[in-house]
């Protein structure tokens, strides 16, 4: 009997040391230096990337873009903040704007309403004038959302202008698209050619 107990005791503190071992392991040494981990997409909102997606082939699509780049950093799977860089003649565009994607159009809705007190619903012609509204025009034809939803949204834009200045305005802006809602604030300089700058 004393010896099944001493055998059990030995195969304990053998585990144990080999649990140990392993937990301590896992990191890599002093002089190597462990591989980057790939960004996975996996779990994000297919909907919402389609959206950001379609936003991007907007300004491609422009006239008045020469380049477009975009960064995404996803906050988690239904929310990202995405910052656009537009280059035009000799200058850039930039702003950073807030994508979220709600479970239904209705949702969508209702916050957008809930947070666009004090904002105008913008026109057609007015969204033709203003280069930050390109992605709520008809130049974006949502064709990565209608692919991934099979049903072509509703775009609605509103603009609220926060400050107004003899070289420059600052606005804010709410786009929903579908269940998407995409927020921003951006200083645009008055010029011949707009350019803007984050807030």
């Amino acid at each position: 009997m004393k010896s099944k107990v001493a055998i059990l005791i030995a195969v304990v503190m053998v585990a144990s040391t080999l649990a140990a071992g392993c937990i301590f392991n896992t990191s890599p040494s002093s002089n190597q230096s462990a591989p980057p981990a790939a960004p996975s997409t996996s779990g994000h909102d297919k909907t919402l990337q389609a959206a950001i997606d379609d936003d991007e082939q907007a300004y491609i699509n422009a006239t008045w873009t020469q380049t477009v780049n975009k960064t995404v950093q996803w906050v988690n799977d239904t929310t990202a903040m995405v910052t656009f860089k537009l280059g035009y003649s000799n200058s850039t565009l930039q702003y950073t704007a807030k994508y979220q994607k709600f479970a239904s159009e209705s949702q969508a809705r209702d916050y957008a309403s809930a947070i666009n007190q004090g904002y105008n619903t913008t026109s057609a012609i007015a969204l033709l004038s203003n280069p930050l509204l390109t992605t709520a025009t008809s130049t974006n034809t949502h064709k990565n959302y209608e692919n991934v939803t099979n049903a072509v949204p509703a775009a609605t834009a509103y603009t609220k202008l926060l400050r107004n200045e003899p070289q420059s305005f600052t606005e804010s802006y709410i786009v929903q698209v579908g269940d998407v809602v995409t927020t921003f604030t951006a200083t645009v300089n008055k010029s011949a050619s707009p350019s803007a700058a984050p807030s």
